[in-house]
Parts: C-alpha cells; structure tokens; sequence
C-alpha cells in the first residue's frame, strides 16, 4: 500500500525567489522506493502561527510531515518555537548537538554565542538528529501516532540528514510496501514512450505507471494496486517489465534511478574505455556532466572549449576553408572537433558539439537550436543532427543528454544492458 507524506517548507526566501526550493525534489525521490509518496508541498512565510497552522492541517491529512527551514540563529529562524507552541512542549537544550556545535566552532575558529547556541535546542520529548553537514540538528517527533522530521533549510544539511538518520528510519519501520519498479529511458520523448507501451500491451489489471520527464531522460515508475496479494502484485510487475523492456529495446538505460551521465560512465568504467570532448554551444556543460561524477579521472581525459573559429583552428585542426563553406554549425565540423578530441587527448571516444544555443545567432537555414553532435573511434565518425526548439539553457542541456546518450549506444553495442 502506498503510503502518504507532506512537506511544509519555511522562509521567505522561498516566496520571494531570491532561493530555489528544491527539497520536495529531493524528498519524493527519496521516499518513492521506500513505498512513501509525497503527496503535497506547502511553503510558508518565518511567521510561528502560519507554520504552525501549515503544520497542523498537514498532520490532519498524513502520518509523516516533514518541515524544513527556520532552525538557524536568527531572529527569523523560528521553526522550533512555532511547534513548541503548537505541541505545547518546551524547548530544550541536546547536549550531544550543544557539544557537536563547540567542536564544530571551534575548528572554525569563531565564538559560540548565545544565538548559535540557541541551534542546540529542540522540542521535549524529540529525538536529535545529528547534522554533520551544519550546527542545527533535525528532530523526529512522534505526536499521536503521527511523526514529524523536522530538518535544516541548507540543501546539503537538509540531504545529509535525510540520508544519514530519516531514510534509515523508515526502511526500518517496513510497512508492506505494494512492489513497484522504476527504470530509465532515453532517445524518446514522453509521448512516443507512451504509444510504445500502449501497443504493447503493458500494463496487465492492477499496474499503474507514471512518467517523470526531463530533459532528455525519463523516468518511468511502475506500481501495482494495493489490494492485489504480495505475490499476484510481484506478478504482474514483472510481466509488465518484461513487456516494457520488449517494447522500449535500447531505449532503456538502466533499472533504478539514475541519471544518463551516470550510466554512461558505468558503461566506460565496464568497457576500460575513456572518452574526450569539445564542446562550443555548450561552453563546457558536457564536460562538466561527466567531472561531477566521482572517480571520472580514470576514464574521462579532458577536452577543449572552443567557441570562436580560430580556436576551432587551432586548438581542433578545423582547417579555415572548412569553417568558410559549412560554417562552424555544420556536420564536417562537428565531425572535425570530434576526430581532433579524440587523437590530442589519446582516448577511445571523441565526442563533440557544435550549434546554436539561441536566443540570437539562428538564420533561415540554420535556427536557433540546431546542434550537429559528433561521435569518433578508431573506426571513424558519426554525426547527429538534431534541432532543440527551446530556450538557451534548454537547448543546451539537450544538446548534453542526446551526445551522452549516443555515446551509451555505441558502448552497449546492442539494446542496452538492464537488470
């Protein structure tokens, strides 16, 4: 059975845009494979009476509530007080959090002053819940048989306890989750996905599915009805995954969630292959893409970010002649940067791009959102060409996943690897 979960978030920072509130994000990604779902957000003002009141409503609907924000030093950080003064319990003082805070300043080398100290604080009769990425500590309070996490603002500090103390947590306390599945796909849109799996029939009596698309990748959960039995519902699930897998074939990238970048450097860390790349419209997001995941020296070996021609010159062996007839937008170039990455940084796959990101910059014949992507080995070249009508930021990121995406297909070599 699935189970419900609200989160109530704090601060004005949220409302007024000055920071991106990426908790719910996190939150529901986290409590998915557990058998949790978030099943709303409410966002608040730092004001006692509006939390609380955010609070009480989502506890009348849910048994688990989580509440983020509003635990610093300041003056505005007044989470704590407004559940004390909901629950009716004072607040007090966790030694172990108190002494983590000194150690903590003290290696930074700053004063505990009484409004730091103030972090220390929790409600009566809460558990603490360490923060090894900041001074204030999380708190579970348990509340006529619901439960509150309340957790840190900061994303980092936010993850860090969700991970170390709240998802440990739950695992624990089971709870017969209904089996449900996720897996991955890239190189169709949502819609074409879609048609896919209604010709084939996918989904037997009792099997749900949901799509969570991005750009270029897509996330797609399936689960089954909770008043199947544990075994039919099992059933069922794995019909439908094997009639998903027929239908999508290399389409899907992985079994679990996770991103394209990620499953393409499985595929080079399995293959003992590296990769290098040149990037133009992209100003060095595909590179980045790849750096952020750990351990990616052993198999990404640098790349070039060449935007102007002379440096497409120079640094790609783009001969003049060349930009001069096709343009730097074009199938030859892109196949150029692709070919030259590869020889200079001595890796196994060049993987090059080269378009027009936008706004501006677009003509009749080649518009905005045109990309030529190149991918070379030792046996030659290949070239995509791939139009993006979005914005400039949107186009690049496409622009990222689709020349990630060609590399994970030459890698598998075949409909991709799945558990």
């Amino acid at each position: 059975m699935t189970r419900a979960a609200e989160l109530v978030a704090t601060g004005e920072e949220l409302l007024n845009g000055k920071s991106l509130n990426t908790h719910a994000r996190e939150l529901g990604r986290a409590l998915w494979p557990l058998g949790w779902e978030l099943a709303r957000e409410t966002t608040v003002p730092d004001d006692r009476a509006a939390i609380a009141d955010a609070v009480r409503q989502a506890c009348a609907r849910v048994g688990l509530v989580f509440v983020t924000g509003g635990l610093g030093p300041t003056e505005d950080d007044v989470t704590r007080e407004a559940l004390g003064d909901w629950l009716r319990r004072p607040l007090v003082e966790d030694a172990a959090a108190l002494e983590a805070m000194r150690r903590r300043y003290r290696t930074a080398g700053r004063e505990m002053t009484p409004s730091r100290r103030s972090q220390a604080r929790i409600v009566a009769g809460a558990a603490a819940l360490p923060n090894r990425a900041g001074a204030a500590p999380g708190q579970r309070i348990a509340w006529e048989g619901k439960t509150l996490f309340v957790l840190p603002g900061p994303p980092n500090e936010f993850r860090a306890i969700l991970d170390d103390h709240v998802l440990p947590w739950l695992a624990a306390q089971g709870g017969g989750a209904a089996p449900r599945r996720i897996f991955m796909v890239a190189g169709l849109g949502e819609s074409d996905v879609r048609e896919r799996l209604e010709a084939a029939h996918t989904l037997p009596p009792g099997v749900a599915i949901a799509y969570c698309a991005a750009p270029g990748q897509l996330e797609i959960r399936l689960r089954t009805a909770a008043e199947l039995s544990d075994a039919e519902a099992r059933a069922r699930l794995e019909q439908a995954w094997q009639q998903a897998r027929a239908a999508l074939g290399k389409h899907i990238y992985a079994a679990e969630r996770r991103s394209l970048a990620e499953a393409v450097a499985q595929e080079l860390r399995t293959a003992g292959k590296t990769v290098a790349v040149a990037e133009s419209c992209t100003g060095g997001l595909l590179g980045a893409r790849l750096t952020d995941l750990p351990g990616s020296s052993t198999w990404f070996r640098g790349g070039f970010l060449a935007y102007a021609n002379e440096l497409k010159e120079n640094l790609l062996g783009v001969p003049a002649d060349l930009l001069e007839r096709e343009g730097a937008v074009s199938d030859p170039v892109a196949r150029r940067m692709a070919e030259t990455a590869r020889a200079r940084c001595g890796a196994d796959y060049g993987l090059a791009i080269t378009g027009i990101a936008g706004p501006d910059g677009g003509t009749a014949e080649k518009p905005v959102g045109l990309v030529f992507i190149a991918l070379a080995d030792a046996n030659g070249a290949e070239v995509v060409r791939a139009h993006f009508p979005g914005d400039r930021a949107t186009n690049r990121e496409w622009s990222v996943q689709r020349a990630l995406d060609l590399l994970r297909v030459r890698l598998a070599g075949a409909p991709a690897a799945v558990g």
